[in-house]
């Protein structure tokens, strides 16, 4: 192995090492041929100590690659989770649109429940193309397979948590109660961003702490 190949794989080794290792933490027996690549990457591992580094490179990717072919059938798995997801949720805006006074919603449907509908969309949105992409690239990470399953749900939660907002901000505005939005569009389109990006409701929970700090702030300013 000629040194630049050397040096390059000896710098990047302990942290692919590291990053398969969390990799294999996160799947099971029951998934794949696990043990085969354990075994395949132990190797690698015992060939880089020896200082061979042109065989640790080889059994790395060999390890790598069969389990990139192991998680392929969960990341496929997790995106007709996804379409599940999204079917079971346009059915139930028909439902609630043409049955609005159906028992089971009846007094519930408003524009804080639709918001969080979009943000839910939103989730299931970033979802799906994050995990097109990831199966394209060949890249999955198992590591995240908990977050496709509950970046729906999360994104619904930030999605009603932008109406709460918007009102709390109509509300101190208005100095009056607020049965409903006149133009709720542009909340909807807030809470579906909510639900497509943790940074961008991030940011926006950390404007309204510096808001509220820099309030608190003044007001024991004036007291004193």
């Amino acid at each position: 192995m000629s040194n630049g190949i050397k040096d390059d794989f000896e710098e990047k080794a302990q942290n692919l090492f590291k990053l398969l290792t969390a990799k294999l933490t996160f799947l099971y027996d029951s998934e794949g041929p696990i043990n085969e690549v354990k075994k395949l990457f132990d190797e690698a591992r015992e060939e880089f100590s020896k200082g061979d580094y042109r065989k640790s490179s080889d059994k790395y990717e060999e390890a790598n690659g069969m389990l990139i072919q192991i998680v392929k059938p969960l990341a496929k798995s997790l995106l007709i989770l996804e379409f599940v997801y999204l079917a079971v949720w346009l059915i139930v805006a028909y439902s609630t649109y043409k049955f609005p006074d159906f028992w089971l919603w009846d007094g519930i449907i408003g524009d804080g429940t639709t918001a969080a509908w979009f943000g839910v969309l939103g989730g299931i949105t970033i979802a799906l193309f994050g995990i097109y992409n990831h199966i394209r690239l060949g890249d999955f990470d198992p590591r995240f397979k908990l977050w496709y399953i509950c970046k729906p749900i999360i994104g619904g939660i930030f999605g009603w948590f932008v109406y709460g907002l918007y009102v709390i901000g109509f509300v101190a505005v208005q100095q009056e109660g607020v049965d409903s939005i006149n133009n709720p569009t542009f909340i909807y389109v807030i809470a579906f961003l909510a639900g497509f990006s943790e940074r961008f409701i991030l940011r926006m929970i950390d404007k309204l702490m510096a808001v509220i700090t820099s309030y608190n702030e003044t007001k024991v300013d004036k007291e004193e």
